[in-house]
């Protein structure tokens, strides 16, 4: 699913015209080729196996569980994570002056020209991003999740899980809804992370100037037919596997958890 996150990154990024999905495939593709569309993967691949993990333990046994101080853990997570999001967008757009040839080389190389602040430079936006993705989407969900049960006539089967169908068609509306109403906010991050600015006030003022309001429904369709995948995944099977094998699907097994190997199959 990364080089549908490719594609998108390079819409958005794209200021001549608004380009759709195949139009962003044929850009990357037929300019620079095939292999370009996973620029940057090796980011969100390291992130996930070593730092989110490493982190993830280390806030729990600082904090003492979830159950208390599960939103500083969150918060701790996302925070740790933007700079490889910056890293990741800025290789996925395979320009001369950040061809960098890997994560450290990258990271250090951005360090010293531009400051390490300026991985950090979108952080407030990616946080809005985040709270503003995850409250709609669960409320989307539960509404939906609420009227299937609510019509259903026997009060026994109220309490019952929803069908494979049924899950799979709520989560595909939710995600989707949720990743529409979130896009305007992204296009800003993903535009953000790839200019040195210090105001975002004058940074939106400009690009509606120059490009106008369409610009920020860039990328909508991609995203829109990525989160169509992703649903289809995400609830109906993430779900399940977490209630029937826990947090650790193979005790032992490198610490591997079910909800990494499902976040690096499906997320960017």
């Amino acid at each position: 699913m990364f080089p549908f996150d490719t594609i998108e990154t390079r819409i958005k990024a794209h200021q001549s015209e608004f380009l759709g999905m195949k139009q962003g495939y044929d850009l990357i593709v037929k300019n620079e080729g095939f292999k370009y569309l996973f620029k940057g993967f090796i980011c969100s691949l390291w992130f996930i196996f070593l730092a989110y993990e490493y982190m993830n333990s280390y806030a729990i046994k600082i904090t003492k569980g979830l159950q208390k101080d599960g939103k500083k853990i969150q918060l701790n997570n996302y925070i740790a994570y933007i700079p490889f999001d910056t890293l990741r967008t800025i290789m996925q757009m395979n320009i001369p002056e950040y061809n960098y040839k890997g994560i450290f080389s990258g990271l250090m190389e951005t360090s010293r020209k531009e400051g390490w602040s300026r991985l950090f430079q979108a952080s407030y936006l990616y946080l809005a991003s985040v709270v503003l993705y995850k409250t709609f989407q669960m409320w989307f969900q539960k509404l939906q999740r609420y009227q299937i049960l609510k019509k259903r006539i026997d009060p026994t089967l109220k309490n019952q899980p929803m069908a494979i169908h049924q899950s799979i068609i709520e989560s595909r509306i939710s995600i989707a809804l949720a990743a529409a109403l979130v896009n305007p906010v992204d296009f800003i991050i993903t535009r953000y992370q790839l200019v040195d600015s210090s105001c975002v006030k004058k940074f939106v003022q400009e690009t509606w100037r120059l490009e106008g309001k369409k610009a920020f429904l860039k990328g909508l369709g991609t995203i829109l037919f990525l989160c169509s995948i992703f649903s289809v995944f995400y609830f109906p099977v993430y779900d399940p596997f977490k209630s029937k094998y826990g947090t650790t699907l193979a005790d032992g097994f490198f610490g591997i958890k079910c909800d990494f190997i499902m976040y690096f199959i499906l997320i960017k």
